[in-house]
Formats: structure tokens, sequence, C-alpha cells
């Protein structure tokens, strides 16, 4: 009795005359979040309520008191809303829909894109890793089902002192930070918090300066300009033979 009288007074305050809703319709018409299943909705027609599932993998969003639709994850609202259709996986997919990772930890740079059941490998960019949480690419050390220095074949080096005195090490938000060169590439470099490696690149026409811990000109790099300039005259020696 007293949800078919809150049920009224909504409909009155959002029409201006006694309209009354079913129990399952607060408004007349929308789309309504059921009870405590979080894929499940109620869609009312003219006060007529009819029972809805958002399809494998979606989750039923609230939007407005009167609107919402099926959407991923990361992107609903289900709090107390828990329970959730038996799974109609395939092969390829845990569900029909949604984002999920490849299960290699040393390989989770790259996830499944599952659209009815049918899974599209989906890469993120180099040195990110894809985070099932966020249903975004991030450091692979925040990542918990990624070994963040199996997946970028970089240990970070344990810290050792010169002549008794400890390094020093920069101090940011999320830690402790060091910083090393790539050691295939003047181009990338290695920015270790608490431990765990990150992978930046300076881009094409620059190179990592170990003592500035920024990208520099090549020139303001001894040992990357000389093995940029080793590199370009082998180069000219291969086309001179063509």
């Amino acid at each position: 009795m007293a949800k078919i009288v809150i049920s009224a007074l909504l409909c009155l305050a959002m029409f201006g005359s006694m309209v009354l809703c079913s129990p399952e319709c607060p408004f007349p018409n929308g789309r309504f979040a059921s009870g405590d299943q979080c894929d499940a909705y109620t869609e009312c027609l003219d006060d007529v309520p009819t029972a809805k599932l958002c399809p494998d993998g979606l989750l039923f969003h609230q939007r407005t008191k009167a609107t919402g639709e099926c959407t991923y994850a990361p992107y609903s609202t289900c709090k107390e809303r828990a329970r959730l259709q038996p799974a109609n996986g395939t092969d390829e997919c845990p569900r029909q829909f949604g984002f999920y990772p490849n299960g290699d930890e040393t390989k989770c740079g790259v996830y499944r894109n599952c659209a009815h059941g049918v899974a599209s490998i989906t890469k993120c960019p180099e040195g990110l890793a894809f985070n099932e949480e966020t249903y975004q690419c991030d450091w692979p050390d925040l990542v918990g089902s990624c070994n963040a220095e199996a997946f970028l074949g970089f240990n970070c080096p344990a810290a050792e002192p010169v002549d008794a005195i400890a390094p020093e090490v920069d101090v940011g938000p999320e830690g402790e930070l060091r910083y090393y060169r790539h050691p295939q590439t003047c181009k990338k470099y290695f920015v270790c918090v608490n431990g765990h490696p990150r992978l930046y690149n300076c881009g094409k026409y620059l190179a990592f300066n170990s003592e500035s811990k920024l990208c520099d000109f090549y020139n303001k790099v001894p040992e990357c300009y000389a093995l940029l300039k080793e590199k370009q005259r082998l180069k000219a020696e291969k086309q001179a033979k063509f």
C-alpha cells in the first residue's frame, strides 16, 4: 500500500494530476532498475510494466529518474543490485558483451572486445596494460592481473649506495621514482615507481638524457648521438651499394 501511495505521489509531482502508476512504474513511461538484479530493468509504457534483461554482459544504468540504458560495467551504478543473469559465454568470451583480459599476465597489453560472443583483439598503446576494473589502458603495475616486469621485459635495478652514500631519489605523488634508459634504444626509458617499471617514449627525434631525466636533442646526449651518427653512416653505405 505504501509503495502505491509513493508511486502516486511521484506521478502527481511529475504530471500535476492524480495519475495512478503501478508499483513497478514510478512514472507512467520510462525505464527503471529492477530489484536486486543489475542487468534487469522494467520498461513502462502508459503505466504498463514489462520486465526486461540487458544483453548478457551489459548492466542497466539509471541515468535519470525515468531514463536508463544498458551499458558496460564501469559506466553503470549498481550499488546493492549485485545479482546478474547466468552467463551465456562462448569459447572466446566469458559473456556475450564486455572487455576482458587475454589471460596472460606477460601479454597484458592486449584484451578481448566481445560483442555477440565474438572477440576481437585490441591493443593498448605501447607500455600500457588493460585494466578490467576500469575498462581502460593503465600502467601495468596498477593492474592486478599483469606482471609489469615480464610484460615490459625490464626489472628495476636495486638502488646501490655510491661511496656509502645512498643515491638521490625523486619522490612524486605515487612514491619513489628512478629513471633508466631503455637498454635497446635511446628513444625510450623506464620510470621505476616504487620498484616497478613504466615505459615512456621520447618520440622520433629525441633521446633520453640520463642526467636531466628528460627527453633531449640527440646532440645533447653524447652516447646516443654517437649511435645515431653510426646508424646514419651504415644507412648511407647501404644505399650507396644500390
